[in-house]
This record gives structure tokens, sequence and C-alpha cells, in this order.
């Protein structure tokens, strides 16, 4: 239970179901021995009420039903904190600090909000129920550990939001998503976030990140004309270039004995004059590298060198361990930032994926112009999905917290994982992410006739990613992602060694 004291008061949070109804609890006490309640703020999603509790008495307060309860609770006691006690029977006697009071009332917003996710409590068989691809895919005697969804719970805030939106029958057409102000929220958090400053208006709405690389690809090059590519890659990119008649100028990423390196001199090699497109993955999937300023500003230089644009998949950035941190690349300069597209999405960090929304942050009104010309580039970037965009508001605005948590345990899955690697994965080569939740595995030392995709599913029956999907250099490898609990992870990794050993 979080609890913060204040004055003569302490404030607590907890969540409850109570008649069918349920939601967070605000619970303000007196210091005392006793510790009596004098106040309730019972934020319920059907029926949010709150209690005085002066002597003798319990007055419940019904809150307008349409209303969000907690932003009117916070938003109430920030106003008059000391009048709801007085009115409670409590006594001030002196005034609050007006930061302290702010702060803790922050704080119990967030709490409010987004409680702690049951991160060990997944269940394998509730996961199998699941309708998404990630479990339905093999059969149920096959861990799943390949496409990038997470097994976690969902933040509970886009929960609640999805369960209003279901009590509201609310599925018609949605407004503009300029209205809602999805690029503004955007704009905001990736300030607060990476001190990037994009403008809302240069910012576009769409459905998901790999159809901005495929408008990116036809909209940028001619067919013929090249986009370069560090592989091994996330396979979509592969698969854009040949369905656009786009070419591949492959510039591999080169395995060193901590993490991969980018090969600048072979960039600079590999573009010729019909390249047109830096496609860059940063961080990058499936290698799990958070690349450096100073990296991205040698690649920055290259891109500057050949009048290259440079489209930015960025939907991993807020899945960044300690000791790195992502670097938009737009950041870079004003001159980078006027030809880099940013393509990214809260899907992937908050495990909405199926939700199919993204923006697309252009660095200059040229490049946007040019993204959306021809008659028919609306209908070929798609509209605005509802539930989509309201997964964004509510991960981007309110669901930090689960995020913050996540990431802190994905860390040591991370750890746990590379442990148990090399001591029980002789020969198996696993370099540390430093971002994402997917470990890239090289078994190539292994020489594992049939590959190890096969292997690891027909022996251990466990679903990986097919390295051999993500480029040339990812044959004989596997993409694992450890992106659920302790328990399942364990079983996963056993799994994998006992079918090695026993080869």
């Amino acid at each position: 239970m979080w609890e913060r004291e204040i004055g003569p008061v302490r404030l607590s949070v907890e969540h409850r179901a109570v008649g069918g109804d349920r939601g967070g609890t605000l619970s303000i006490r007196e210091r005392t021995p006793e510790a009596r309640e004098r106040l309730r703020f019972d934020c319920f999603e059907v029926g949010p009420h709150f209690h005085y509790d002066p002597p003798g008495r319990n007055e419940i307060t019904r809150l307008v039903p349409d209303e969000d309860p907690i932003a009117w609770t916070v938003g109430e006691l920030g106003r008059d904190f000391e009048g709801y006690l007085k009115r409670a029977g409590l006594e001030v006697a002196r005034p609050l600090d007006r930061a302290e009071l702010a702060a803790v009332l922050e704080a119990a917003e967030a709490e409010l909000r987004c409680p702690a996710p049951d991160l060990d409590g997944i269940d394998v068989d509730a996961l199998r129920r699941r309708q998404g691809e990630k479990w339905r895919l093999y059969g149920d005697d096959v861990l799943a550990a390949w496409v990038a969804d997470m097994d976690f719970p969902v933040a509970e805030p886009i929960q609640r939001a999805f369960r209003d939106l279901v009590r509201r029958n609310d599925f018609g057409y949605p407004v503009n998503p300029a209205v809602p102000g999805l690029p503004t929220l955007f704009c905001e958090r990736m300030e607060r976030r990476f001190g990037w400053k994009p403008e809302p208006r240069l910012v576009e709405v769409m459905t998901d990140v790999v159809q901005g690389i495929f408008v990116a690809l036809r909209q940028f090059a001619d067919p013929g004309e090249g986009a370069v590519v560090q592989t091994p890659i996330y396979p979509p990119f592969l698969g854009a270039l040949g369905a656009t008649g786009r070419r591949l100028v492959e510039n591999p990423l080169v395995p060193g004995p901590e993490r991969f390196e980018l090969d600048l001199d072979g960039l600079r090699a590999a573009i010729d004059a019909g390249t047109r497109i830096l496609l860059f993955c940063n961080p990058h999937n499936p290698s799990g590298r958070a690349f450096t300023r100073a990296e991205l500003e040698r690649v920055a230089e290259v891109a500057l060198e050949r009048d290259l644009i440079v489209v930015s998949d960025e939907i991993h950035a807020d899945l960044v361990y300690s000791g790195h941190a992502h670097v938009p690349f737009a950041t870079l300069s004003p001159e980078v930032e006027a030809r880099t597209v940013t393509l990214t999405s809260a899907t992937k960090a908050f495990n909405v994926a199926g939700m199919r929304c993204s923006v697309a942050a252009f660095g200059s009104p040229e490049l946007k112009r040019r993204f959306l010309s021809g008659p028919d580039a609306r209908h070929v970037h798609g509209g605005a999905n509802t539930t989509g965009m309201l997964a964004m508001q509510m991960a981007w605005r309110h669901s930090q917290p689960w995020l913050d948590r996540v990431v802190h345990y994905l860390e040591a899955n991370r750890d746990f994982l590379s442990r148990f690697v090399a001591e029980r994965m002789p020969g198996v080569v696993c370099r540390a992410a430093e971002a994402t939740y997917l470990a890239w595995l090289d078994c190539s030392a292994l020489d594992i006739e049939g590959g190890p995709h096969e292997f690891f599913l027909q022996r251990a029956k466990v679903g990986l990613s097919d390295g051999a999907t993500f480029g040339t250099p990812g044959q004989d490898c596997v993409r694992l992602n450890f992106a659920t609990s302790r328990a399942i992870l364990t079983e996963i990794l056993e799994r994998m060694a006992r079918a090695l050993d026993e080869r």
C-alpha cells in the first residue's frame, strides 16, 4: 500500500473491488495512534464518491459518473486541502507547504491511476486463451518467445479507459486526431523524456510504424533506387523493400565481443548514386543496441554528405536499460532534423500492439509535404483508429509508473538470461541488450543441422523468431522475447539448454 504523510494526516492508496464496482481509494487518516480515517475518496469506475467522517457521522457525496474521479479528487484537494480536513472535523494548526502538498498529491494520483502490475503471476493457460498470434501460432506444447508482444498485463489506465469505452458503446468514427491532441501529447512526451521538441503541426497520426516505412519508401525513392539498412534487421524492413521494388543497400552491423557496432566505413562504401534513404532502427531490433550520440553523429555525417532522407524507426525508445539512453536521431542538429522522419508509437513499450496506432514526426514542412503528396496519400496511410488513439493517450498521459516497473523487471530478466546462456549454453553467443526486450542468440558455432529455429521448436518446444528472416547475418541465429514472467523465462531457457545437452 502506498502511504505518505503531510501535516497532521497520512494519505494512503489501495485498489478495491466492491459490489461489482472497482477503482482506487485515497484514504486520509489522522497521524495519531488511533489513525482514524477522516476522508476517503473512492474513485470507482461506475459510482465514484467520497466520505466525510467527522465525529459520529459518515457523510457520502456522489460524484458525477462521467467526470474523471481521480482528476476531480486531486484537483479538489489541491485547491482546498485544509478546508476538506476542517469539514471532516480536523483542524490544521498552520498552513501546509503548497509545494510539498502538490508533490504528495501528484504521487497519490500516479498510484490511483496506475497500480503495480503483477509481473510474476502470469498463467500460461491464460496466455494460450488470448487471441493474439504470439500464443496461437504453435501448439499448446510450445512456449512462445517470438513476436514482440509482452506477456504482462496492460497498464490499468489503458484497461480502465477501454472498460469505459465499452460501457458507453463508443465505437463510432473518431474526430480528427488533431482534436484530441495526440500530436501535442506526443511532442510533450518527447520533450519530457528525451529533450526533443518536435512541432505538433509536423506530426501525422498513422496506423502503424511498418505502414510508415512503406509510405516513406514509396514517396522518397523511385522503384530500383536504394535504401540503406543495417542488418540483421526487423524483417518488415526487408519485406517493405521487396514489396515496393526499392533496392536493399546492405550495411551489416559488426559483431563485437560485448555488442554490435556500426560499420561507418562500410556505410560509405555501400552507398551509391542511386541510394536515396537511410532506413534506420534506433534502438536497434534485433541487436538490442541503444546507439550513443557519438555513433549517431557519425551516421548523420554520412547522411548529410550523401543527401539521404533518414527514416528512423524509434518504437523501442522507451525500453532502454541502466547505463544507456535513447537519443532521437532528429536531435543531432537542425540540418539532420530537417531530413529526418521519425516513426514511433506507444504500442511496443506499453504492450498494445494490436491497437494499430502510430505517429510520424517530420523534421521539416517539406518532408511532410512529400510524404503526403499524391492524390491517394491520405488513404494510403489510413484513417485514425479510435481505440488505438485512446490507448496511446492513456499510455503517454498516465501509464509511466507501469512502464518504469516493467523496464526494471525486464532488465532483471535480461541479466538472468545472459547469465543462464553463459553458464548453460556453451557455444551460444548472447550480447546483453542495451534496449528492447529481445535477445539475439548466435548459434553459428554449434553447427545445428536445419538451423537453430527448427531445432529449438522441435526438440525444446520453444517458439523463437528465425534469424534467417532478419537478413543474411541472421543465419544460424534466433531472437528470444524475454518479456514474460521469470518462471516462464526460466522454463524456456531450461528447455533450450536440455535440448542442447541431448544433441
